[in-house]
């Protein structure tokens, strides 16, 4: 009997992840996988705008992203039952406190020695993720590992395209 796979899949909350989530377990998911589902939260600043931190709010914050990860968590377990995650697919779920989701993606697939990497995508456009970045994309270039990249659906990225376009057109 051959092992699965370890599928690493990155989860934010956002439509974006859960349809990665939804694409893994309708179309790619094979006996005996690993399901690895991640969570990155931001870790709280010491510095507030209006001065530094006392420990009690920045255990506090600490406390907000532990409850955010675990509702995460129980929304994901949800979902996949509700699509029909296989009987033989484990499921794990990881919470990691870091600034860069990118570069936490990539060292927990890293660490993990996942064989693929799920997640999905917001569709921007090439200028706009020149100036604001994209996870996916520095996971794609940085994870040595096969990727699968979940798109919006096409309604959705011209809706998105849409209101780009009117936010550069002068009035």
């Amino acid at each position: 009997l051959a092992m699965g796979r370890t599928v690493l899949v990155a989860l934010d909350g956002s439509s974006h992840s859960l349809r990665a989530l939804r694409w893994y377990i309708e179309n790619n998911q094979i006996a005996g996988d690993s399901l690895l589902l991640l969570f990155i939260s931001e870790p709280p600043s010491m510095m507030m705008s209006a001065g530094a931190a006392t420990p009690e709010v920045y255990m506090r914050c600490k406390e907000e992203a532990l409850t955010k990860a675990k509702q995460l968590a129980a929304e994901a377990d949800s979902r996949c039952a509700e699509w029909g995650i296989r009987a033989d697919v484990s499921k794990r779920f990881l919470e990691r406190l870091h600034s860069g989701p990118g570069p936490t993606i990539v060292s927990v697939a890293n660490e993990e020695s996942v064989d693929l990497i799920v997640m999905g995508s917001r569709g921007l456009g090439t200028l706009r993720r020149t100036f604001l970045g994209s996870v996916s994309d520095y996971v794609l270039h940085h994870a040595h590992k096969p990727c699968a990249i979940i798109p919006p659906p096409a309604a959705a990225v011209a809706a998105s395209s849409a209101e780009a376009t009117a936010a550069t057109v002068p009035k």
